[in-house]
Order: C-alpha cells, then sequence, then structure tokens
C-alpha cells in the first residue's frame, strides 16, 4: 500500500492515487495496483504532477467533450435543418400549385393539393420535433419557440383553407369552379332558391374558420420580427415575418366584418319568406354624371327567393313631372349646368357618392304620387353592365322593340344596344313618341328571363361578370335598412367614396357630361401623377389628365331630325385629394377652379370643353400632407361608369403603370 505524506490534504491525497493509478510512467511501463499492494511490473520513477497541470489536463478533457458534444449537436442539426429546407421548399411549391388552381377554378384539385400540403407539414413538424433539445439551451430556446409557432401558425392557416375549400364545394358549379356541385338539377330558379336556404348553414363553418385564422394570428403574434435581420443569403427574412402578422390579423378583422354579409344575403335577395322591393335605375354612362350616368329611366322589381319580377318602369322625366317641389339647384350645380332653374329629380346624383346622392334622391322619391312608398332600396346599372350580359346570353328579342346585341354597330362604331337604345330614346321625331323609355322594363324582363334559363356552362361567367361589375361601380346598391347598407358597405359595393382610414394619398377623379349629348361614348383619358419624395410633411404632385375624343360630331339639330351622339363635351371635373392638400397651380380649365373641403377631403373643381375629335389637356401641381418618407402610397377611387384606364404613376424617378379597374392601392419606396 502507498504511503501518504503527513503533509498532504486529504483532496490532494485522493488526486495523487488516482493520478498514480492511471498516469503513465517515466519509462512507459504500466503500473498494476492490486487490493493489498503494488507490483511495479517494470521499476520506474513517478511523475509528479504540478497544480496548474491538473487544472489544465480537466479543462481540457472538459473541452474535450464539449467540442464533441458540440460537434455531434451541430451535425444533428445540419441534418434536420437540410431535411426540413427540403421538405419546405416541396411544401412551398405544392403551396403555389394550390394557389395556381385556385386561380384556375380547379376546385378539386386545391383539394388534393391541401392534402399534400398536409403530408408535408406532418413531415415537417416530425423533423423539427427532433430538434426540442434546444428549448433547455439559453438564447437558442427562444428562436427554437419561434419555429414552433410558425409551425402551429402554418397547420392552423392550412385548417382554415380546407374548412373554406369544404364550404364552397357545394356552390362550386354556381361560381364558377371546375367539379360538380351540389345544386345541379332543378331551373336556374330552383338552384337559386336552395342557394339562399343553404346559405344560413355556412355560418358554423364561419365560426371554426374564424377560429383557426385567430390562432394563426395569436401563434405569429409570439415571434418578435426584431429578432432577425432584413435579409440572410438575399432572402428577405424579417419583411415577410411582419408581411404574415400584417396578413394574419387582416384576415381576421375580413371574416368578422364578412360573416353579416353571408347572412344578410338571403334576406336581400327576398329568401326569408319577406319579399323585397327596390328601385333600379339606369345611368347612361355615355352622358356621365358623377355617380356614373345620367338618370334616364327607372323601374320597379320585387325579388323573392331569388327570382325577380318586374312590376313597372318607365321614363325618369315622368317621375319629374310628379315632382312638384321647387328646391333650388346647388350653387356647384347651378355655376355649370345653366339650363336648368331648379333641381330635378334626374340631376340629384351630383355627389360622387352613391349613398350621398341616393339619400337625397330616395327621401323624395317615395313621397311620389302614384310611387310605392315601401321600396327596400335602391339598384343602380349602366349600359356597361347590359352590354357585358348580351356578351353571356346572346341577343335579345323585346317585343315591340326587335332585337338587340353586342354585336358591333358601324354606324357608331359602338355596341349595336347602345346605338339602337340611342335610336329609341334620343333620336328626335316630328311626331310625340308616348314612352320613350319605356323599352327598359321589358328589356329588363327579357334578360331575366333568358338568365334563368341559362344553360350550367353560362352561369359561371354571368357571376363572374357580376362580381365585376360590382367592384367596377356598373352596379351599386343602396339600402333603406341601416344593417343591409353596412352590408354593402363592407363589401365595397355601395358606391362610397371615404378618406383613407391611415396616411395615404388620394386620388379621386369625378367627371360630370353636362352637354346633354353622349359623347363619352367616344372619350377616353389618361392620367399621369408625378410624385416628389417628401419634404417638410408634404409630398408636391403634378397630375395630368388628357381627355380625347376619338370621332367626328354629329348633327345634333333638332330640326335636322338626326340621332345626335358626338357633340361638344361640357364637363363638370372634380377631384378629390387629402384635406389639406394645397394646389399650387393649375392649367386646362376654361374658368379659374375653386377649392374647398367636403365630406373629409379637399376638392379642386373646375370645368372645360372638349370638341369631337379633339383632344383637352389638364394639369394641376399640388401639395398633399404626407410624412412617410420611405414608402409612397395612394388609394386610386373610380368613378361608376368609366371602363378601366391606365394612370402613369411616377415616383422620383420610378415609373409604373397601374390599371385601374376598380378602387386600386397603389405602393412603392421613395
Amino acid at each position: 500500500m502507498l504511503l501518504q505524506p503527513a503533509h498532504q490534504t486529504t483532496s490532494e491525497q485522493d488526486e495523487n492515487r488516482i493520478l498514480a493509478e492511471f498516469s503513465p510512467t517515466t519509462d512507459g511501463a504500466a503500473e498494476v495496483v492490486t487490493e493489498n499492494k503494488t507490483v511495479d511490473q517494470k521499476p520506474a520513477t513517478r511523475k509528479t504532477w504540478k497544480h496548474w497541470q491538473k487544472i489544465t489536463l480537466v479543462v481540457t478533457l472538459v473541452l474535450l467533450i464539449l467540442l464533441t458534444a458540440g460537434g455531434i449537436v451541430a451535425a444533428k442539426t445540419y441534418s434536420v435543418v437540410q431535411q426540413i429546407q427540403v421538405e419546405a421548399q416541396s411544401a412551398e411549391l405544392i403551396g403555389r400549385e394550390a394557389y395556381t388552381s385556385f386561380k384556375g377554378q380547379n376546385l378539386l384539385e386545391v383539394q388534393s393539393k391541401l392534402n399534400e400540403l398536409d403530408q408535408k407539414l406532418d413531415t415537417i413538424n416530425g423533423l423539427y420535433g427532433q430538434l426540442s433539445f434546444y428549448q433547455n439551451i439559453p438564447i437558442a430556446s427562444t428562436y427554437y419557440s419561434d419555429g414552433l409557432h410558425g409551425l402551429a401558425a402554418a397547420d392552423a392557416g392550412l385548417n382554415a383553407a380546407k374548412k373554406s375549400i369544404n364550404a364552397v364545394t357545394p356552390y362550386a358549379d354556381v361560381l364558377g369552379f371546375s367539379g360538380e356541385g351540389t345544386f345541379q338539377g332543378g331551373t336556374t330558379e330552383d338552384r337559386l332558391n336552395i342557394i339562399l336556404q343553404t346559405l344560413q348553414k355556412i355560418t358554423p363553418e364561419l365560426d371554426a374558420i374564424t377560429a383557426d385564422l385567430k390562432t394563426v394570428q395569436t401563434e405569429l403574434s409570439q415571434i418578435d420580427a426584431n429578432r432577425y435581420p432584413e435579409e440572410f443569403k438575399g432572402k428577405q427574412i424579417r419583411p415577410l415575418i411582419v408581411e404574415a402578422q400584417n396578413f394574419s390579423s387582416g384576415a381576421v378583422t375580413a371574416m368578422t366584418e364578412y360573416r353579416p354579409v353571408i347572412e344578410k344575403l338571403p334576406e336581400i335577395a327576398g329568401g326569408t319568406g319577406k319579399r323585397m322591393k327596390y328601385l333600379v335605375l339606369f345611368q347612361n354612362d355615355n352622358e356621365l354624371r358623377p355617380t356614373g350616368g345620367f338618370l334616364t329611366a327607372f323601374a320597379v322589381i320585387n325579388v323573392e327567393n331569388g327570382k325577380v319580377t318586374p312590376e313597372k318602369s318607365d321614363d325618369i322625366y315622368e317621375l319629374d313631372k310628379k315632382f312638384k317641389k321647387k328646391l333650388p339647384i346647388p350653387e356647384a350645380l347651378g355655376r355649370y349646368l345653366t339650363t336648368e332653374k331648379k333641381w330635378n329629380l334626374r340631376d340629384m346624383n351630383i355627389s360622387p357618392d352613391f349613398k350621398t346622392s341616393m339619400d337625397t334622391f330616395y327621401s323624395e322619391y317615395i313621397k311620389l304620387e302614384g310611387e310605392p312608398s315601401d321600396v327596400d332600396g335602391i339598384i343602380a346599372v349602366d349600359t356597361e353592365f347590359l352590354k357585358t350580359l348580351m356578351k353571356i346570353l346572346g341577343p335579345v328579342q323585346v317585343p315591340g322593340y326587335g332585337t338587340f346585341s353586342a354585336e358591333n354597330e358601324p354606324k357608331c362604331d359602338c355596341p349595336q344596344i347602345i346605338y339602337a337604345l340611342s335610336e329609341i330614346i334620343t333620336r328626335p321625331t316630328p311626331y310625340i313618341r308616348q314612352d320613350r323609355k319605356g323599352i327598359l322594363g321589358p328589356m329588363m324582363r327579357e334578360l331575366l328571363t333568358k338568365a334563368y334559363g341559362a344553360p350550367k356552362q353560362q352561369w359561371p361567367a354571368l357571376f363572374q361578370e357580376g362580381f365585376k361589375a360590382l367592384e367596377g361601380r356598373h352596379i351599386q346598391l343602396y339600402f333603406a335598412n341601416a344593417e343591409l347598407q353596412k352590408v354593402a358597405e363592407t363589401i365595397n359595393v355601395a358606391g362610397r367614396i371615404l378618406p383613407p382610414e391611415d396616411e395615404k394619398d388620394f386620388f379621386g377623379l369625378v367627371n360630370a357630361n353636362l352637354g346633354g349629348a353622349k359623347s363619352n361614348l367616344f372619350t377616353s383619358y389618361t392620367v399621369n401623377q408625378t410624385v416628389s419624395a417628401p419634404a417638410d410633411g408634404m409630398v408636391e404632385k403634378t397630375v395630368e389628365i388628357t381627355y380625347a375624343n376619338s370621332r367626328k360630331g354629329d348633327n345634333c339639330n333638332l330640326e335636322a331630325g338626326l340621332l345626335c351622339l358626338n357633340s361638344t363635351l361640357r364637363d363638370w371635373t372634380r377631384l378629390y385629394v387629402p384635406e389639406g392638400s394645397q394646389l399650387v397651380s393649375a392649367q386646362g380649365f376654361t374658368t379659374e377652379p375653386k377649392v374647398y373641403d367636403e365630406a373629409g377631403f379637399t376638392v379642386f373643381d373646375g370645368f372645360f370643353i372638349l370638341e369631337p375629335n379633339s383632344t383637352a389637356k389638364l394639369k394641376l401641381t399640388y401639395k398633399v400632407p404626407y410624412t412617410d418618407t420611405a414608402e409612397y402610397r395612394l388609394q386610386i377611387w373610380k368613378q361608376g361608369g368609366i371602363p378601366t384606364y391606365e394612370t402613369l404613376m411616377d415616383v422620383t424617378g420610378g415609373q409604373e403603370k397601374v390599371e385601374v379597374r376598380k378602387d386600386t392601392v397603389y405602393k412603392t419606396a421613395f
């Protein structure tokens, strides 16, 4: 047994004993220790370890262990991350294919891709679970937790998508998706009735979808985007996180707001046991007015279980004959419409905000003798919508009036229906022609009959074009009931013009033809907007609007008795911009434009004249309150009754064309 020096401590004695037992001797011979004695296989001189050497050895051993463990962890992490990356790229591809299938209206393919995506997400979750040891490592645990939140959000989002597709599936054929919907049999009227009845059954699904979307929002909100770089290896990181968080929040808001729309649609279509009565106003967009066209005729219709039954129709002038009030013409309209001495019903749509105009019109209409006082709302349609219907349904035969179609008429290089209606309604005659605009009621009846009897193949186009007409303000809705009005405003089919809620620039161009002819049929315009960088809380803009009339003028002399479509355009022009904007200069108006505030906007108000087969240009330079120095955001409001047009945006030298088919938001960096 080895003797221990008396002066050593117990700890030192233990260390020396261990080192002695496992340390090599000076000549490399091993020392064998037995229970009772030590046997030296070869005599040697033992090496004495100094204290610092012992510490160094221990530290080295610890480092070796840590490096080995770290290497194993790094190798494992790298392997798992590589697998996750491969699966994530595959999932992204499947997601893109699902979106493409949805845009292509292939519902069956969408369902298949969502199922594939579900499987991929399960695989990714399993792989990520192999990294769970990171939740016990400081700092790393935070990023690992972010990954868990992201995966949970993806899972909930996928569930919401699958439930949404399942909810839409019964209506696949009606909405234009490929695949067999539930409502194949029966007439169109039967199918509409069933749809209205079953819409109420979707509400529980909406609750489940909303719950999933709220889960997405909650999970993503727990990720701090500021922990991540703007980009990594050329790929955006932080902006994508922020975008996902904003999108999830917007989705929850949209579902919350749109739920009442689904709930109220049956009531709007008379599917809840109550027949609805609507006043239909026909706006002639070839004689443009602020809400979309001159109020040329009207009809009263009843809607029950989705079926429309016309009650009466007549010329708008017949309403004005019953309107005995001598209301003074508004000053803004009276400046340019000098032919009128009082305010007529046909001119009451002077506000571009459809609700504002209809509030006035409706309050007077329901008091007229011989007109129904129980009208539930107003539907305004323009000739663009009539043309679209005829393109889908084909020519329509109206007894007593002839055949109408969307084919081109060489006499005006315009759709035949436009020329034919103008011939019937507008052309002067040497005799009194009774009920000139009475054609619109019978025409609407024939269009509805043809639509109800349309084959299944035409329904997707009817649905899609109807939706586009609502988006482009070729159809606008107004309701006497506040709840139904709110529904219309929620889905932006109420024709409102409202100031932007957040800090955006705003561009709302409103034209009104006060000349009487139908020259807007041959008039188009282009818009160029040049925007400078913000300075002192303002951006300076120059807007150029070029109007072009492409056809020679008609002989509009009443004595000639010819059809007068194209004549001098006398245009009342207003530009609605953010409140507090300052007009710097204006060119092209016949008189100095007026500047005033209205309904949360600043308005530049002027007048110009455009002759047939010529052009006219307006140029306005003004300053807009704007403080964001990084990004420019513009909300473009589209007037009802005008076709799609392009505006060229030039923001601090960067040019881009923007198509304006509906209200549009444009964004770009300064």
